[in-house]
């Protein structure tokens, strides 16, 4: 008798704590739903998710698969991000422009090279660093706090130690670890596909099915170092339809990776 109700109580509280945890979970899809609207509400209730073994939850019961698996950011403010240089190394080259796409819009935070950029600090002395982008930095890392989250391509491996480095070297103070987070989609190319290349070229052709890539010529990067207007406006558009082919890329891959929290 002493086991039978040894084995009864297990059993009422294994069904205790069953209830409970049923109980927790409808009490956080209804704190979802309050915070959601109506039309929101009807999608994630029709929507079945389609990985393995959740085909009956839909997305109320299954909000973080939802999410993953949809390019709404639910609060997070996402900035794709591309810059121009003259030089693929910081302390030879220079930026000439940025372009920081808003996900939420068609608005693109913008900044580039001017010829009264170039004259203030030109000088004749071998051992003065060049800063003519010190302006545009500035520019930039004010454009930044619009943003949580900034996706680039190959953007661990050159464009944030770029950014970086110049502002090192001008003298302009710049984010400090763990103030943004990135997403690279290099790395999800790398990782998840299986391309020739992963350049972001590369991806958007094979994948994306169009890509709006250009090359820059020697003559435009020189132009730009002169001021020439011409050439600094090339460089311009260039980086306007790499920011645009890298929202188009993360927006068809980005759920087949985890959401990074890498920090720049």
């Amino acid at each position: 008798m002493a086991v039978k109700r040894e084995s009864l109580k297990e059993k009422l509280r294994v069904r205790d704590k069953s209830a409970m945890e049923i109980h927790a979970h409808y009490r956080r899809i209804m704190l979802d739903v309050v915070s959601l609207s109506k039309d929101e509400v009807l999608k994630r209730a029709k929507w079945k998710c389609p990985l393995e073994g959740h085909s009956k939850h839909n997305g109320l019961e299954h909000s973080a698969c939802y999410d993953r698996l949809h390019t709404q950011n639910f609060g997070e403010r996402i900035g794709f991000l591309d810059i121009e240089t003259t030089d693929l190394n910081a302390d030879y080259g220079i930026v000439t422009c940025y372009c920081i796409k808003d996900a939420g819009s068609n608005k693109i935070y913008e900044d580039c090279l001017t010829p009264e950029d170039i004259k203030k600090y030109a000088s004749k002395r071998r051992d003065v660093e060049p800063r003519e982008d010190t302006r545009i930095l500035e520019s930039l890392v004010k454009d930044l706090k619009n943003f949580d989250r900034l996706v680039l391509h190959y953007g661990c491996g050159f464009d944030i130690p770029f950014l970086r480095t110049r502002a090192v070297i001008c003298r302009v103070p710049f984010p400090t670890h763990g103030f943004y987070v990135m997403s690279d989609t290099w790395v999800m190319l790398k990782k998840k596909f299986k391309l020739s290349r992963n350049s972001l070229e590369n991806g958007c052709r094979k994948l994306v099915g169009t890509t709006n890539k250009d090359r820059l010529s020697m003559s435009i990067k020189h132009g730009a170092l002169r001021g020439e207007k011409w050439a600094i406006m090339n460089m311009l558009v260039h980086c306007r339809k790499d920011v645009i082919d890298t929202e188009a890329l993360y927006n068809l891959i980005h759920m087949y990776s985890k959401k990074t929290k890498s920090l720049i």
